[in-house]
């Protein structure tokens, strides 16, 4: 029988009042088309009723039901924070949710469910997970490459023993050329590296890492707990046997999926976030993005015309991003930073997150996304960072000082600085944020209600 339509919301949610907001999901291909068209439109109609929209993007490496779940997560954690500091409005207050669905799942964790299987087969649900990571790493590799050079990538790609000089050369030299994408976030062109580059990338990747690494959902609102003893990678690189493949095709997995972030934002959530924005000339858009999900909605708020009006506010929890996004100059062409058309487009300044436990933003994600010749480079803007592909998650916005603010995480009833003339305020989150995924807490709940209540 075929799948009814996605219609209608998904849920809805218990408000402090004994009122009821609707929680909608809205699917999206991997190629930014809307795969849930109706979804969309019924959440329009609300929005046209409502004084809030909630616009939500997870990260990489969600299913629907962990992204629709840690969505509902991260919004227990604000409604209860809401009924204890916000009940009742001191304006009116209807809420819409909307939650951004996008095929993020290239890397696969390994802590998912495995198939059972008999113990007398040797494998144990670990390996089989192992193994279906790999095979659908290496499935979003392979649909890049012209059919002539699949089956040679696939033999290169399936060596147990690993692979000789030569043939690294000649598996970067199949892949390189599929990594061509969009202009990113500095504005650069999105131009493939080049073979070599993408060996060079490769070698640094386990010095990097400090050798092998685990790997969890990394999905949008993991719950954090410690900091971990060992670096947890947050379903980023699993980094593993010298010369394996698989690390090749992992860190291009990487850089396929901040593309498809970036296509899913500007070709359709550009769309249904114009669409929300003019449902109603009082509604208020919040946009809300971890990770990856941070690209989709910078993507959808910057891409094209701006909206008729700008959203209310944006809020970025440890994003994978370039630290220099929203800077007025990334080079020495006096190029501004791609998603520095963000900070005139939101009423409010783009409140973002930054922690040193985030281990893939601040030792990894530098490596695995560079597309230009950066291998040198030790110093921006007068201070440490591995390269100008250093992750604003990790280490907070660089070249944009006379507008940004870096403040320390608030409780409530302090608030943050959201009507200064800063156009940036960073919160330095190594008190409150103890890995990639641990952004669903009280603390970063606060944020949210403090733009609310702005």
């Amino acid at each position: 029988m075929a799948e009814q339509p996605l219609t209608g919301p998904l849920t809805v949610v218990d408000l402090p009042d004994g009122t009821k907001a609707p929680f909608y999901v809205v699917p999206f291909d991997a190629e930014g088309a809307c795969s849930g068209p109706r979804a969309a439109s019924d959440a329009i109609a609300d929005a046209a009723g409502a004084t809030d929209v909630f616009l939500f993007s997870h990260g990489w490496n969600n299913d629907w039901g962990a992204a629709t779940a840690r969505y509902y997560d991260f919004l227990h954690q604000y409604s209860a924070l809401r009924a204890q500091r916000w009940e009742p409005p001191t304006r009116p207050y209807k809420p819409v949710l909307v939650g951004v669905f996008w095929p993020s799942e290239a890397l696969v964790s390994d802590d998912r469910e495995a198939p059972a299987i008999a113990a007398d087969q040797g494998l144990t649900a670990e390996r089989l997970a192992e193994e279906a990571a790999a095979r659908t790493e290496l499935q979003a590799v392979a649909d890049r490459l012209p059919a002539t050079d699949r089956a040679r990538f696939y033999e290169l790609a399936d060596r147990p023993t690993g692979l000789s000089g030569a043939e690294v050369d000649e598996l970067a030299g199949l892949v390189a050329p599929a990594l061509a994408g969009p202009p990113d976030e500095l504005g650069d062109p999105g131009d493939p590296p080049s073979p070599q580059e993408l060996r060079a990338i490769w070698a640094q990747l386990p010095a990097a890492a400090g050798g092998p690494v685990s790997t969890d959902a990394g999905g949008f609102v993991d719950d954090g707990g410690p900091v971990a003893a060992a670096p947890e990678a947050a379903g980023f690189l699993d980094l593993v046997k010298k010369l394996d493949p698989r690390q090749l095709i992992r860190a291009a997995t990487v850089l396929l999926m901040k593309d498809r972030a970036g296509r899913v934002g500007g070709r359709g959530v550009a769309e249904l976030l114009r669409r929300l924005v003019d449902a109603s000339p009082e509604v208020r858009v919040h946009l809300i993005g971890h990770s990856y999900g941070a690209k989709v909605v910078l993507s959808a708020l910057c891409a094209g015309a701006a909206p008729s009006r700008p959203v209310e506010s944006v809020l970025l929890l440890q994003p994978a991003l370039s630290a220099l996004c929203f800077a007025t100059s990334v080079d020495d062409t006096g190029r501004p930073g791609g998603y520095r058309t963000a900070l005139q487009r939101s009423r409010q300044p783009v409140l973002t997150t930054f922690s040193s436990h985030d281990f893939p933003l601040t030792k990894v994600f530098h490596l695995a996304v560079r597309r230009a010749s950066d291998l040198g480079e030790a110093v921006i803007a007068g201070a440490p960072l591995p390269s100008k592909y250093a992750a604003l998650g990790g280490f907070g916005p660089y070249g944009c000082d006379a507008d940004c603010v870096v403040v320390q995480p608030a409780a409530p009833p302090a608030g943050y600085p959201l009507g200064g003339p800063k156009r940036i305020v960073a919160v330095q989150g190594d008190r409150v944020i103890a890995g990639h995924g641990a952004v669903t807490n009280p603390t970063t709940a606060w944020m949210l209600l403090d733009q609310v209540m702005a």
